[in-house]
């Protein structure tokens, strides 16, 4: 019977960047959340528990990623897929824990090859996910711009989008909905909030709209505000 382990790829969007947490070990060792799991424990257990005690994030959904063989022959590796916003957790590291620290995803420290190749399984798929549906929305706090949503999905997709289009098909869609409130940043008029608005997002009618947003004309101007 092989060994099996967990780890978890944690991602947010902050600042128009892709995040991912990482846990530095004693020697200078980046790792993702991670442990072994024993016999009769459930997969997801183990990778909540480990996310929780690691790292001090909880309460987030886990969506399986994919299982990997380890360099042992007799063992795999069972990842999953967090999505959350990086402010919303008091970040503490767990025993044997150094660090717990965000990471821009296109500016990783050195990692292990089976960590890398985690990572990157995961990214790839961020950017297929995004493509058809709205999920920088838990990537961001509970209130954002449109900008915001829009510096998000370009992260994510790693391009540029054309602002009125993705801006007309996000209202569209009816995934987000106005809280009523304003955010002044600068000497510009000030930008209106949006969260999610309730509701299952996997409505068809709604994924193909939010995709042609994000498979927009790509764009030299009209950054976003």
């Amino acid at each position: 019977m092989k060994d099996v382990a967990v780890e978890v790829v944690v991602a947010a969007a902050r600042g128009g960047r892709v995040e991912m947490l990482l846990l530095r070990l004693p020697g200078n060792v980046w790792v993702t959340p991670g442990a072994a799991v024993g016999a009769g424990r459930r997969l997801e257990e183990a990778a909540a528990a480990a996310l929780a005690e690691q790292a001090g994030v909880r309460g987030v959904a886990l969506e399986q990623l994919y299982s990997f063989d380890t360099a042992a022959a007799d063992g795999v590796r069972v990842a999953y897929l967090a999505l959350t916003d990086a402010g919303r957790h008091a970040l503490a590291p767990g025993a044997e824990v150094v660090e717990v620290r965000w990471f821009p995803a296109d500016d990783l420290p050195p990692l292990g090859d089976e960590v890398a190749e985690t990572l990157a399984y995961g990214r790839a798929r961020l950017r297929a996910k995004a493509a058809y549906a709205p999920i920088a929305l838990r990537l961001l706090p509970e209130a954002v711009t449109l900008g915001e949503l829009q510096a998000a999905y370009e992260a994510l997709l790693e391009r540029r989008l054309d602002t009125r289009n993705f801006r007309r098909d996000v209202l569209a869609a009816d995934i987000v909905e106005p809280v009523g409130r304003v955010r002044a940043d600068g000497p510009g008029r000030p930008a209106r909030l949006y969260r999610a608005a309730p509701g299952e997002f996997q409505v068809l009618a709604r994924e193909r709209r939010i995709a042609r947003a994000a498979r927009g004309t790509p764009t030299s101007g009209g950054a976003p505000s």
